[in-house]
């Protein structure tokens, strides 16, 4: 029998990591901080579906490089269905290493490349300056998630993506209900399937019509991709167009939702910024460790190995907490101060190694987009209420956030165009 210690202990015996509904709290931060202090790594729920808890940024960061030792061929998120990650597995880019993953993801690299964002840059300024403007408009308090930080990456993806229009909503509310963990009952997961099944009903439909008329967009790339003579398979295109949805869908409304909490908690952090908009890169790369959206990476332990002073059995679980790894007080200097002229900031919020968020240009376009317009148009970000926080272990950020969006008699300095 294998002797797994330490034992995950931060935050006494109420502390379940594996619980949606513990990180609609406040707490999570607070029982982190004190993980990476008495065990860094740490078996965890030991008495039910046991797995090694990662909450600091070297063991994590060595955890994300190195898919030999960890993959994520066994899933790559608590929670997720055993027969779902076999199916996937190989064949979604998230849960493929080796010359899997090397086969599938040039596929998805040219729609992130900086030429293929430098196309899209001036629509999606124009959409978010129009977006804003009415926001702004309105006078009265509006909630950012709904109103702001949904419907821009939607704008993104589902062009790209080739979505027609009338669609977009019906296939946005299909992918929420996929990825939302809020309820455990079997009901509920009931729901859930039949929302996947949906969407992948949807996309085998939409590469039919691709395969008959292609056009300029992600579906259309995946199904004339060729990677050594082998193209992808319908099951394979249709399962990538998921995990699109889900990393685009799901993680860059959280930090444009978490950035604008951000400034409005730390004011003299948003009169920074507009004084002094050259730190506009900068700020980015803090809103992505600060608000950190995915709440945590998965590995299997492919062997027997090390992790810190912890004994890893080969087919262990093992999770590293993204936001937790982000505050690590031996990378980051008063990690719990939003700072936007942090440097250096190598923050993991895209993660990390091969599995490095495919992604990640076309989020910090994005951001970039939104506070470019935020700058021009806002003075003051007031917060209204509480916000409230989603039930998630695997995404980390807002369900809802109100705030009053103070119109700019002047705008900020203009800080060139979009890269």
């Amino acid at each position: 029998m294998v002797n797994r210690t330490p034992l995950f202990t931060a935050g006494g015996t109420d502390v379940d990591l594996a619980d949606p509904h513990f990180f609609a709290g406040d707490r999570f931060l607070e029982v982190t901080r004190e993980a990476r202090r008495r065990h860094p790594v740490a078996w965890t729920n030991p008495e039910r579906d046991g797995f090694w808890s990662v909450t600091a940024y070297r063991p994590g960061r060595e955890v994300l490089r190195r898919p030999d030792v960890f993959t994520s061929t066994r899933g790559m998120r608590l929670g997720a269905g055993a027969a779902a990650v076999a199916a996937a597995s190989g064949r979604m880019l998230v849960v493929s290493d080796g010359a899997d993953h090397q086969r599938l993801r040039p596929a998805h690299a040219r729609w992130f490349s900086s030429r293929a964002l430098a196309d899209l840059a001036p629509g999606l300024r124009d959409t978010v300056d129009r977006r804003l403007r009415e926001l702004v408009d309105r006078g009265e308090p509006v909630d950012v998630v709904a109103d702001l930080a949904l419907p821009v990456p939607s704008w993104v993806l589902f062009r790209m993506m080739g979505v027609p229009r009338q669609d977009w909503d019906e296939l946005a509310a299909l992918t929420a209900t996929g990825f939302d963990d809020t309820d455990p009952s079997p009901a509920a997961a009931a729901e859930r399937a039949a929302a996947h099944s949906a969407v992948f009903a949807y996309f085998f439909e939409l590469l039919e019509r691709r395969r008959a008329d292609p056009g300029d967009d992600i579906v259309s790339t995946l199904a004339t991709a060729d990677h050594g003579g082998r193209p992808l398979t319908d099951e394979e295109i249709v399962l990538n167009c998921d995990g699109l949805l889900n990393g685009g869908l799901e993680t860059t409304p959280h930090a444009i939702s978490g950035a604008l909490l951000a400034f409005a908690r730390h004011p003299e952090q948003w009169r920074r910024l507009r004084a002094e908009p050259g730190l506009l890169d900068a700020a980015i790369e803090e809103i992505l460790r600060y608000t950190s959206p995915p709440g945590h990476a998965m590995r299997t332990a492919t062997r027997d190995t090390t992790l810190g002073d912890a004994s890893i059995a080969g087919g262990d679980r093992v999770v590293v907490w993204l936001p937790s790894c982000n505050r690590d007080e031996e990378l980051f200097a008063e990690p719990d101060r939003f700072l936007v002229d942090r440097r250096p900031n190598p923050h993991v919020g895209f993660g990390g190694g091969p599995h490095y968020c495919v992604g990640a240009a076309l989020a910090r376009l994005e951001l970039r987009c939104v506070l470019e317009s935020l700058l021009g148009q806002v003075a003051e970000i007031r917060e209204v209420g509480e916000p409230a926080r989603q039930a998630s272990n695997f995404l980390n950020g807002l369900r809802r956030l109100d705030v009053v969006l103070e119109p700019a008699r002047t705008p900020a300095t203009p800080t060139g165009p979009l890269r």
